[in-house]
């Protein structure tokens, strides 16, 4: 198996890329971290293409941005702050390597998202699709449509479409759901709506979304690509059929939603 190297660009995260690539030896590494470890680098282009795993040191921007670049299997080790996506902390990953190159684990397959708007088909979404006003500090009229039904109409600052797995991230912090990874489901969070008459909610992915802005907005892809959408544009929303592929070990998510998320009443009383 030929394993590719990305690296949170930090000196943290390139001691853990070195150790790295001690243990596994010849890699596709990315241009930054390449340059650390003094051996040939590639673009994350060429990485994504030419690896057939990759391996990604940083926090959850650099595995989304890793995704973008890939559909083959990530295996990423945490070097970020809560790091939610990351499979192993770095006190672990000599552990844990040992145990994959030894062949010992699975690839467990995670939805993403598609976008199109009437001009344009967006890249696809690891965690999620966020649709704002073009001006901030201002009310953006919204209209949900699924399959062709309207089923929600509001103002608010903007609307979050997330997979399961980008359910833990901006979706939470709205007041969404957390949602299993492995699950195909689309979950929609509404950004602070007027009046809160608008409520988060859950809708299988075999369905087409329809959001209709009835002024300038944005789409922002994974924090990554912004794109515009004019008055009165809509954007649709499917299941993409590419997936986020991470190879797992000794992983639960539910063991790290209790410990990275804090779900816990306070020790003292």
């Amino acid at each position: 198996m030929k394993w590719g190297l990305v690296c949170k660009p930090s000196k943290k995260s390139f001691a853990v890329g070195e150790k790295v690539y001690e243990l596994v030896g010849d890699m596709l590494a990315e241009h930054k971290v390449a340059e650390h470890l003094g051996i040939k680098g590639y673009s994350i282009e060429e990485v994504g293409k030419g690896a057939d795993a990759i391996i990604v040191v940083g926090g959850d921007g650099t595995i989304l941005m890793t995704l973008q670049h890939t559909t083959k299997p990530i295996f990423p080790i945490n070097t970020g702050r809560i790091g939610f996506l990351a499979e192993i902390e770095p006190k672990h990953a000599s552990d844990a390597l040992q145990q994959i190159l030894r062949g010992d684990y699975q690839v467990e397959d995670r939805m993403k998202l598609e976008a199109r708007t009437d001009a344009d088909r967006l890249p696809p979404a690891a965690n999620e699709i966020v649709i704002h006003a073009s001006q901030v500090g201002k009310i953006l009229p919204i209209k949900l449509y699924v399959d062709g039904i309207l089923t929600q109409s509001f103002y608010g600052d903007g609307l979050i479409v997330a997979t399961p797995m980008g359910s833990t991230s901006y979706a939470l912090a709205v007041g969404g759901p957390v949602v299993d990874p492995t699950l195909n489901v689309f979950v929609i969070a509404p950004i602070a709506p007027f009046r809160h008459i608008a409520t988060s909610r859950v809708i299988s992915s075999d369905k087409t979304l329809r959001i209709k802005v009835e002024k300038a907005a944005q789409i922002v892809i994974d924090g990554m690509h912004v794109h515009d959408l004019g008055p009165r544009q809509c954007v649709e929303i499917e299941e993409s059929g590419e997936k986020a592929r991470f190879i797992k070990v000794n992983d639960n998510f539910y063991h790290k939603v209790y410990k990275k998320l804090s779900f816990d009443y306070p020790k003292k009383l």
